[in-house]
């Protein structure tokens, strides 16, 4: 006899109910039994009530580890996450990151999958030795090797923006990248801005590709000049923001947070006072209390996130999903609300 703590009389553990006793008590073939449970073979709903019944009855639960070896499945998502070397990783994209995995760890749990996060660096088969049954790969690179590996072991693949294999077929959530871009210039040319520059980084992969071809086509539709320089791999942001700005660009939008302070730095070095000389804006999220605070375009990785979880869950379940955009947000700070929004000019 067992309490509801599930000991036995002598306060040892109850054993667990198995499918043999599910079996019994329902009056049914074990092999009956574990199609019902687990929606495989030909069961009629009769056969299916006894079961349900019987379980519940006896407080059945499946074995997790059993089911994961017959149906090969695991119940876990991998989550890749990358430049963890890179000189922006600690201000921008960890905070990214840990929005990003909040919100799909949520959507996972509330699907009944568990989340794992991966490396992808230097040592790129490390995330290869964990079961998972799909992969959510963020910002892919054209020939993806993390992605070119997932397809190779038949893993379900998700990616967090556009992917950049012509040749493969991928379910994918991006954000409104080249809307947001839109707003941000928009915003900085009605402040007076008549030069935008752009700070980028050296990776190419989805998110880089995308904001150098939004700023670039913006610049083309309005006959605005759109200066551009790109991080060299191994060089400071700064030495970047130093470089961009000897070419006098009224306003810069900066591809992060930790790209966007350099242009801060750089420009009080210049004795560039922001925003009267030089407008700034970042991808991010606001800071509180920052002096400047910087005019911000957010993509919100918490809504993200949940939304690849749920994508690479829909296609588990068998699922042919269309690709989701995601509305970006742009949030004025003090980098770029000049009270005089006229065209700036005169500076040395």
């Amino acid at each position: 006899m067992t309490d509801p703590a599930g000991t036995n009389a002598g306060g040892k553990p109850a054993r667990a109910v198995g499918i043999k006793e599910v079996a019994r008590a329902a009056g049914l073939s074990i092999t009956t039994v574990s199609h019902a449970l687990n929606g495989k073979g030909q069961v009629s709903a009769h056969a299916q009530e006894l079961v349900r019944d019987a379980a519940e009855r006896l407080g059945y639960r499946p074995n997790r580890v059993a089911q994961a070896l017959l149906s090969g499945r695991t119940g876990i998502l991998g989550l890749v996450a990358g430049h963890r070397s890179s000189e922006p990783w600690e201000r921008t994209y960890r905070p990214y990151y840990a929005a990003f995995t909040a919100g799909a760890m949520l959507e996972a749990v509330d699907r009944d999958y568990a989340l794992t996060v991966v490396p992808a660096g230097p040592r790129g088969d490390l995330w290869t030795r964990v079961p998972m049954d799909g992969l959510i790969v963020v910002d892919p690179v054209a020939d993806d090797p993390v992605v070119a590996e997932a397809l190779r072991r038949g893993l379900a693949v998700v990616t967090d923006g556009r992917p950049l294999e012509p040749h493969v077929a991928l379910p994918y959530v991006e954000s409104d990248i080249a809307g947001g871009i839109e707003q941000v210039m928009d915003h900085l040319h009605a402040g007076g801005a008549r030069s935008i520059g752009l700070l980028t980084g050296p990776e190419f992969d989805s998110y880089t590709l995308s904001s150098d071809a939004a700023h670039a086509d913006w610049g083309e539709r309005h006959s605005v000049p759109t200066p551009a320089e790109r991080v060299r791999p191994g060089e400071r942001a700064l030495d970047t923001a130093r470089r961009l700005l000897t070419g006098r660009p009224d306003a810069v939008y900066a591809l992060n947070e930790t790209y966007g302070q350099a242009v801060l730095e750089a420009a009080a070095e210049q004795g560039l006072a922001i925003p009267r000389d030089l407008m700034v804006a970042a991808m991010g999220e606001a800071e509180p209390g920052a002096r400047p605070p910087l005019t911000m375009l957010s993509l919100d990785p918490r809504q993200t996130g949940s939304a690849c979880a749920g994508m690479l869950i829909d296609v588990l379940g068998g699922a042919s999903p269309d690709a989701l955009t995601l509305p970006s947000r742009l949030v004025p700070g003090g980098s770029t609300r000049r009270s005089d929004p006229t065209p700036m000019r005169g500076r040395a």
